[in-house]
Parts: structure tokens; sequence; C-alpha cells
């Protein structure tokens, strides 16, 4: 598997339309406790696009029971979380997931360094989200940025960079620098979702299109630099 293109939004059937139209076929849902009350809406919905499903745990409630069955219905490849639950929780949540095929990840959120624990000790995934890392350390580190590339199961990647005003928005708000995170995300040899993680008001079919271009001009010019 190659970098897969993704896109970000809640379960709802008219921005999944869009997301398709435009010709990506790669979602992460991001889900809340409210959606949950629901699961069977969620997955009647989900299930009319043939998408490859990531999942993003809700950030207001603890219900891995129901998040596991969500997984298993949309097949879903993998399994974001923040690290906000107890000890207890984490245990019950693993082993509830024992049977699932998913990967779970854990998302850096203040310092890239907070999913190393959870890798250690239940084999979770990276999350690797280089919007919050370019906050952490305020610029690019290349050879840092490589090595916890490699060390990713799943990216999280906006047009943000530092100093910018492009918080979550489509990787080609900003475009020499999304060629820049791109070709650094191939140098390390990573395979896997790169998701376009933007807010509300850029999951428009319009932004969706220019996002699929964008990409799509990337790797053209990405694959001409490896034939010279």
């Amino acid at each position: 598997m190659s970098i897969v293109l993704a896109a970000k939004c809640g379960p709802k059937e008219n921005i999944l339309a869009d997301i398709l139209r435009a010709n990506i076929h790669a979602v992460e849902l991001f889900l809340s406790g409210e959606m949950f009350k629901d699961l069977n809406g969620i997955i009647s919905v989900c299930k009319n696009f043939s998408f490859r499903y990531a999942l993003h745990a809700p950030l207001d409630d603890f219900n891995p029971t129901a998040l596991a069955h969500l997984t298993e219905a949309l097949e879903a490849e993998i399994v974001t979380f923040h690290d906000i639950y107890w000890e207890d929780e984490w245990f019950k949540l693993i082993d509830i997931f024992k049977p699932v095929k998913a990967k779970l990840c854990i998302e850096n959120i203040g310092n890239v360094h907070s999913p190393l624990k959870f890798m250690r000790r239940y084999g979770l995934g990276r999350c690797l989200d280089l919007e919050h890392l370019q906050f952490e350390i305020s610029g690019v580190f290349v050879d840092e940025f490589i090595n916890v590339i490699k060390q990713s199961s799943h990216i999280h990647l906006t047009g943000y960079y530092s100093g910018s005003q492009f918080w979550h928005t489509h990787i080609h708000h900003s475009p020499e620098h999304g060629k820049f995170m791109l070709d650094l995300i191939k140098r390390a040899g990573y395979s896997g979702f790169v998701v376009s993680e933007a807010r509300i008001e850029y999951q428009t079919y319009d932004e969706f299109k220019k996002l699929y271009d964008y990409y799509q001009h990337w790797k053209s010019l990405s694959k001409d630099a490896l034939e010279l």
C-alpha cells in the first residue's frame, strides 16, 4: 500500500457524497458520543459508500463496545484516539478490541512523544498529526520529522505551517508547504492514509475537488522526479 489521500468529516451523507464525487476514496470519520445514540443510522449512511474508512474516537465519550461494533461494521482500517482515558479504561478498550482487525493509533496532541507509552505497553500505532507537531516545535526539522513519520501508522496533514493562519485547512491551501510535507512523507517511506484534516467550512465539493486535483498534481510531479 502506498500513500492514500483521505478526507475527514462526520458521518453525514451529503458530505460523504461530495467526497466521493470529488474522486477521493478514503475517509476518516470524526465521531461524538451523541452520534452513538444512532449507531445503526451511522452504519446505514456509511455503507452507501465504498470508502476505505478510518475512525476518530469521540472526545466526549467512552463507549468502546459501540466503537468496536462500528469499526467492524464499516471494516475500518484505523481507529485514532486522543490520550483522554484513565488506565482502567485503556485496559477495557484494548480487551474489547482484541478480535477487531483495525489498527488502533494514538494521536500526538501536545508532545510528539506522548504516544510512545501506548505503543510500548499496548502495541498501538502512532497517528502523527503534523499540524500539532509544527505547533509544538514552531517549524519543521527534517531529520526528526522523518524519524517520527517512519514510526507512524496514520497521518493527519493540513495547510498549516508555522506562523500561518491555515489551522485545519486542506493541504492545498498552502501549495508549496503541502508539496514539501508530502515529499517528506514519501521520503520517509510511509505507506498508509494521509488525512487532509479541514474544519467544517472547508468540507464542500469544491474544496474536496481542489484537494484531489492538488494531490494528483503532486503525484505526477513526484513520479517525474523519480524518473529523472
